[in-house]
């Protein structure tokens, strides 16, 4: 029973109530990080090696950025996200995603965008086919990001076509199949 509004919680209560809401740990990245510090301070260099880059004008300014991009990223083996990218071209994420959707932009910058998604999306196969990243870490981000679905496709083919009957020649076929209806619009079958 929850408690009322007058008593409260001490911390170990309140980690306890979370754990039985959300699964054997807390939701925070902290209580489920496995990074070191050092790896912390690594990673945070990283995204800030490209935080205040100028936002690009021109296609070829966005093609030559994302040139380095994938330079900086294969020279000291970080790895390659789309948030990283969207810093390095000095916009936000939603501007990106624009560009790729061909909106704000030329089709040859719609062009250079979808190109480097295809070269992040490469990656994360690879690394999910090395085993080197989860399956799950990856089904996200092909859904995410790189516009992949779970899907089935379903095709429905009539076999009594009523194409080219008029109304009272499909009527006169179909009436002993359907119940009968009064006047008002009730089923009297």
């Amino acid at each position: 029973m929850p408690p009322d509004k007058n008593t409260s919680l001490s911390n170990d209560q309140i980690v306890d109530v979370v754990k039985r809401k959300r699964g054997s740990k807390p939701a925070s990245i902290e209580a489920n990080l496995s990074a070191t510090n050092e790896e912390i301070s690594d990673m945070i260099g990283n995204v800030l090696y490209w935080y205040d880059r100028p936002q690009v004008k021109t296609d070829q300014e966005c093609a030559d950025r994302l040139f380095e991009f994938f330079q900086h990223v294969r020279q000291t083996g970080e790895v390659p996200t789309v948030e990283k990218m969207c810093m390095a071209l000095g916009v936000h994420r939603q501007t990106v995603w624009q560009w790729k959707t061909g909106q704000g932009c030329s089709s040859t910058r719609t062009y250079i965008i979808k190109k480097a998604y295809d070269v992040l999306a490469a990656l994360d196969a690879e690394l999910v086919s090395r085993g080197k990243i989860p399956q799950v870490t990856y089904i996200f981000r092909a859904k995410n990001f790189f516009e992949m679905a779970d899907q089935t496709q379903i095709v429905v083919t009539p076999t009594t076509p009523l194409d080219g009957l008029d109304p009272d020649t499909a009527r006169q076929r179909y009436s002993q199949a359907l119940p009968e209806t009064a006047e008002d619009g009730t089923n009297n079958g």
